[in-house]
């Protein structure tokens, strides 16, 4: 019997959800308004928000490209946690059973296969941290998954893409563990 291994994007999009899930946990009995790391955002925002990134990122896996639809939100914190755990592992089914390495269209851009799973782990992770961030759990991101998605933030998130979608990028210094260093370049400040 021969194992092969998940190609490395893949692996870092199961850790990133694998992390994220532990930090969703106490979100379900914590009420939705609760403000969150992202400026007028609050806890209920995020997880939709989380919630349609699972979808995208499962759709570019499932269709090779992305047709996100408008869902309508579950009525409580409980069951908004249970879809978005519900999301993340269709997500990951989704790209463990893509075969292919083609590009994947997003809008009217196509993306390179990595590059829409790494920027979807970024995704993920770094909305985990801001559940936790929001619930009060005082957690940091695993430096091994920080590692491995900073220089995709760095690829990412420009000068140009600053302003409606991340904050200013927070001054930490440059022997700051990685996940700080993540985290301060997407305008978040660890607690």
């Amino acid at each position: 019997m021969t194992l092969t291994s998940l190609p490395t994007p893949v692996a870092v999009l199961d850790s990133a959800i694998a992390w994220s899930h532990s930090c969703l946990q106490p979100a379900r009995t914590r009420p939705l308004s609760l403000p969150t790391p992202c400026t007028g955002w609050d806890l209920g925002q995020l997880l939709l928000h989380m919630d349609e990134s699972l979808v995208a990122i499962a759709e570019a896996a499932e269709l090779g490209h992305v047709e996100v639809d408008r869902h309508q939100p579950p009525p409580g914190a409980a069951q908004l946690v249970d879809r978005v755990v519900q999301r993340a592992c269709r997500t990951r089914s989704a790209w463990h059973d893509r075969l292919t390495s083609a590009p994947v269209g997003v809008g009217d851009l196509r993306l390179a296969r990595d590059t829409v799973v790494l920027v979807g782990a970024l995704e993920i992770a770094v909305h985990g941290w801001d559940v936790a961030a929001a619930t009060s759990q005082g957690r940091r991101l695993p430096e091994d998954l920080a590692a491995r998605l900073y220089d995709v933030a760095l690829a990412v998130v420009t000068p140009r893409e600053r302003g409606r979608r991340f904050g200013p990028g927070v001054p930490v210094p440059s022997s700051a563990p990685t996940g700080t260093r993540l985290l301060a370049h997407l305008g978040r400040t660890e607690a």
